[in-house]
C-alpha cells in the first residue's frame, strides 16, 4: 500500500467518504504517523448552550488518527476503531483543530493519541485511539 503523504492526498480522501463532505473536515498537515484537521463549526454542530456537540471533538479524533494512520500504510489499510476514550477537558465554540499520533504500530492494532484545541489553541480534549486491522479472509 501506498502511504499517503500529503494534504491533497488526505483531502481526496476525505472528500470520496462518505462523511467528509457532510462534516467538512479540513487537512492542515499531514506527515508521517501524525495528522493535522480542522472541523469547521457549522450551525448543527452546536448544543442548545451554544456549545459544540462533544461527538464533533470525538469524530474529528477518529478521523484525524484514521488519517495519521494513512500516513503509513496507505488509504487501503483495513483498520477500524476498536475503543476510544476521551476527556473532555473545556466547553468550546468555534472551529476545532486535532492532531493525532500514532504512538503504537503493531500488525493488527495500532494506538495512538489525540488533542483538539479551540480557535484559540486551547486544549479541549484528549484522546486515545485503539485501531484493530481485521484479519483478511
Amino acid at each position: 500500500m501506498k502511504p499517503l503523504i500529503s494534504v491533497a492526498d488526505a483531502d481526496d480522501v476525505l472528500r470520496k467518504s462518505p462523511f467528509g463532505p457532510w462534516w467538512r473536515f479540513e487537512t492542515i498537515a499531514v506527515q508521517a504517523g501524525t495528522a493535522t484537521l480542522r472541523l469547521p463549526a457549522q450551525p448543527h454542530h452546536y448544543r442548545p448552550a451554544g456549545v459544540l456537540q462533544g461527538g464533533c471533538c470525538m469524530t474529528l479524533a477518529d478521523v484525524t488518527f484514521w488519517i495519521a494512520l494513512m500516513t503509513t500504510h496507505g488509504v487501503d489499510d483495513p483498520a477500524v476503531t476498536l475503543e476510544m476514550k476521551t476527556n473532555f477537558l473545556a466547553s468550546a465554540a468555534g472551529n476545532l483543530t486535532c492532531t493525532a499520533r500514532l504512538v503504537s504500530d503493531g500488525r493488527r492494532v495500532a494506538f495512538g493519541t489525540a488533542e483538539t484545541v479551540d480557535a484559540d489553541s486551547h486544549i479541549v480534549a484528549h484522546h486515545t485511539l485503539t485501531y484493530l486491522r481485521p484479519s483478511r479472509r
